[in-house]
């Protein structure tokens, strides 16, 4: 694609088609390609769901601007069209086609799509009142992308809703579509997990607001929209009902105007009579949350005869599951090996630890799955990592890029990771806490069953696969299959995972459910790493739930023993797993907040010493929510041995902590915010470097690169757009070939004086070929890519694991 010319026709055509409703202000520029391909496939589903014209032409025109962003010209086009052929003057549709013209340099066409569509809404053709239902049609449009697009979003997808209800023209469909689709947004603001991001956030409200739209679809509506209106109003009040302390629920129920909950469901199934699949499944996902098993197995198979989709599927599953769980008592935890063989395996794990000897229990727990969907990129490393705890990464040998004056070429930590085995009372201990999870039941027809929906709704791919994985694990290790199996199923739901706020509780789900699955099998040491990870993420997202009354637990109680029985699912989770910790309890001497800010701050320097980093990251998470200062640069040191550490039992799990050890190294001063996280420059002909850049980083670490297949701005000079991405990213990061340094060269200077002008980032370079470095990097870390390869039996293969570190670090500021 060539995007890098200067064109005034183009500028202009452009700024021409930005002044009409369009979806290119909506920030899904900054998402990662992975992101857009998972929201894609999220709103590919919702096609089933929508009859209506108008909603159908939502989806499209979502549809069609992703393929877009996503550089598929062909399938754009084709939502496009058949858009156009429904409403011939839809604004969305006309201002992403003219996007796609010019993307491609096609002035020309784009100049006649945009005279033609100004042509039908000139005023000798139209009215004012027209062009009014146009832009109000668009406006909704626009607030569905909003909806789909996360919590971050909500807040103006309302705000597009109620402009476009301001329209005094919009038709009798065209409104009660809006209004649906704005009651269902309230709706999802009101989720427990979504509410925490929204600003000025006010339940009240916003179940106000939702409350009322409803009831106006159910006066307005035909009798498919009555139903659904009434579904959802009931599941808006349940979740509202979480907002509230129970004297104030028993007062708004005892309220002459209030529906209750159940009578919401009963007239949505009295409405739907049996007729509309989507009723059944939510009504039957009621149930189960009631506890009616029974009337929820026959109202979901009712809906699978109507339409078999994954959601009802998985809702089965879950049914049977928890039949299950429900009828086994939770018994004190006994493991499920010899007696006799118990304590011998349990030591010889502990020494292993220490001198990290693969066993082939560690191989269970490194195993790979066989997950492979073309639709999402995957990592580029083509074998696991190499163990971490005796790796001694050393300084490189004196080459091209080390004889550089000011270059560091120490790119690596020399360290030796310890990670001390729990005692054997403290795994008893969080094993019977964990209750059923470690439950084996081979013979159960109810898991048998369990299993055999959860493999259905798999099949048909659903909004959520990250669920339908994380309990199809948990039935199939119940069920005694083999932890290889199961460790594979839970990779896969960690890989299909999204932005959601849902995904995140859902990672925090499967991430126990591997610990705990480890520390049942005697791989001790792993386990405390994945449980170590699952209290950091408790204690991050804490602060972040709003209160609910009657009083928010405090995270400080529970640490200090006073809170012997949280209720709250995040506080329950963190109270289960603390003896996980070799310091826990804490001394009875450590009372006060200074005493305890006083007390973390020695474990984490004891830790430090003796190498322990994943209990220190979790010490430092615990200094760093009670108000107390670490030091960034042993935090960050601590953070990509951890890294280290967890890509050694699989490489997806150690992604996020890359990406929050750059959020929280490389952090812009100031109001100055980055929407990029790397601006990799390279020559054209060198995109497949780039690409393997973009995979490396965006896949392995999480984080968001600018590159100029994808993020240039076509009609700009060269260098104009360099300026415009050097501007939103924080490093910059050099591919240096033969080809680069004949064509770019004369850009590296001047990006290198820019970001030393702004106090923040980082310039990088990776040489290939041995290319000689040019001296326009001086002082900058420079590193050749050659020095990462293996030439063994004629053939050269690439250490993965020490490359993706080397230019981590390199993106860093690290002394």
């Amino acid at each position: 694609m060539q995007s890098t010319f200067y064109n005034p026709e183009a500028r202009q055509l452009w700024r021409r088609f930005q002044t009409f409703p369009n979806l290119a202000d909506l920030g899904t520029g900054e998402w990662r390609r992975t992101d857009l391909i998972r929201l894609l496939h999220r709103v590919e589903r919702k096609r089933e769901d929508y009859s209506s014209p108008v909603l159908q032409n939502q989806v499209e025109n979502m549809l069609g601007f992703l393929y877009f962003k996503l550089n598929m010209t062909k399938e754009a086009k084709g939502c496009l069209g058949r858009v156009k052929d429904r409403d011939p003057t839809n604004i969305i549709a006309f201002t992403t086609r003219g996007y796609i013209l010019l993307e491609h340099n096609r002035l020309t066409q784009a100049k006649i799509v945009l005279e033609e569509f100004e042509d039908k809404i000139s005023p000798g053709k139209t009215t004012e009142e027209e062009v009014g239902l146009r832009k109000a049609i668009a406006s909704g449009e626009k607030a569905f992308c909003c909806s789909q697009l996360g919590p971050k979003c909500f807040k103006k997808g309302i705000e597009l809703y109620e402009n476009a209800l301001s329209c005094p023209v919009l038709d009798a469909d065209c409104r009660l579509v809006i209004k649906f689709g704005l009651g269902l947004l309230l709706s999802k603001c009101l989720d427990e997990n979504v509410c925490g991001q929204i600003k000025g956030f006010d339940p009240d409200s916003f179940y106000g607001k939702a409350r009322d739209v409803f009831l106006g679809v159910v006066t307005e509506g035909t009798m498919v929209m009555v139903a659904r209106a009434w579904l959802l109003l009931g599941e808006t009040q349940v979740r509202y009902f979480h907002f509230l302390s129970k004297p104030e629920q028993e007062l708004m129920k005892k309220m002459a105007s209030h529906q209750t909950a159940e009578e919401c469901f009963a007239k949505a199934e009295a409405t739907a009579q049996g007729k509309d699949a989507f009723v059944l499944e939510r009504l039957g996902c009621y149930l189960r949350l009631c506890k009616k098993f029974t009337a929820a197995i026959a109202t979901l198979e009712q809906a699978l005869e109507l339409r078999p989709t994954s959601f009802a599927y998985h809702e089965v599953g879950l049914v049977y599951l928890e039949k299950w769980t429900s009828s086994k008592k939770p018994r004190p935890y006994r493991p499920t090996r010899n007696r006799e063989d118990v304590k011998t395996r349990l030591k010889s794990s502990a020494k292993a630890s220490q001198v990290n000897t693969p066993t082939s229990l560690t191989k269970v727990a490194r195993s790979a799955t066989d997950f492979n969907r073309g639709d999402v990129w995957h990592s580029v490393k083509p074998t696991p990592l190499e163990p971490h705890a005796t790796q001694q990464l050393l300084p490189k040998s004196a080459s091209g890029a080390a004889r550089l004056k000011g270059a560091r070429s120490d790119c690596g930590l020399k360290f030796e990771a310890n990670t001390d085995a729990i005692k054997r009372g403290q795994i008893d201990r969080i094993l019977t806490a964990a209750g059923n999870l470690v439950l084996k039941d081979v013979k159960s027809p109810l898991l048998k069953k369990a299993r055999e929906y959860f493999v259905k709704a798999l099949e048909l791919g659903g909004n959520s696969p990250y669920m339908i994985l994380k309990n199809l694990a948990r039935t199939k290790y119940s069920l005694g299959t083999d932890p290889s199996e199961v460790f594979g199923v839970l990779e896969q739901a960690l890989r299909s995972g999204d932005r959601s706020p849902q995904f995140r509780k859902c990672a925090r789900s499967v991430l126990e459910l591997w610990g705990v699955y480890l520390l049942d099998q005697g791989d001790i040491t792993r386990g405390k790493v994945l449980l170590c990870k699952v209290l950091e993420m408790c204690v991050t997202e804490m602060p972040q739930i709003v209160p609910i009354p009657p009083c928010k637990v405090s995270f400080r109680d529970i640490l200090l023993g006073r809170e012997k029985k949280p209720t709250e699912e995040l506080a329950a989770t963190l109270f289960r797993y603390l003896p996980v910790l070799k310091c826990y309890p804490l001394p009875s001497s450590v009372g006060t907040d200074d005493q305890l800010l006083a007390h973390l701050s020695q474990l984490v320097d004891r830790c430090d010493e003796s190498n322990d980093f994943c209990e220190a990251k979790v010490y430092r998470t615990f200094l760093i929510d009670f108000g107390g200062i670490v030091d960034r640069h042993r935090s960050t040191e601590c953070d990509l041995a951890v890294a280290r550490i967890q890509a050694d039992i699989n490489e997806v799990i150690a992604s996020d902590v890359y990406r929050k050890t750059f959020h929280a190294s490389v952090t812009p001063p100031g109001d100055h915010s980055c929407r990029y996280n790397v601006f990799i420059m390279y020559d054209p002909k060198d995109q497949v470097y780039a690409d393997e850049f973009v995979k490396l980083l965006e896949v392995d670490c999480g984080l968001h690169c600018c590159y100029e297949s994808r993020d240039f701005e076509p009609g700009l000079f060269p260098m104009d757009n360099i300026e415009r991405c050097l501007s939103r990213s924080c490093c910059v990061l050099h591919v240096v070939t033969l080809t680069y340094a004949r064509n770019c060269l004369q850009h590296a200077e001047k990006t290198r004086r820019q970001v030393n002008e702004r106090d923040h980032g980082c310039v990088a370079a990776v040489v290939y070929k041995h290319y000689p470095v040019p001296r326009e990097f001086e002082g900058c870390t420079v590193i050749d890519s050659e020095d990462f390869f293996d030439s063994s039996q004629g053939q050269k293969t690439r250490r993965w694991s020490e490359f993706l570190e080397a230019v981590f670090r390199a993106l860093l500021p690290l002394k």
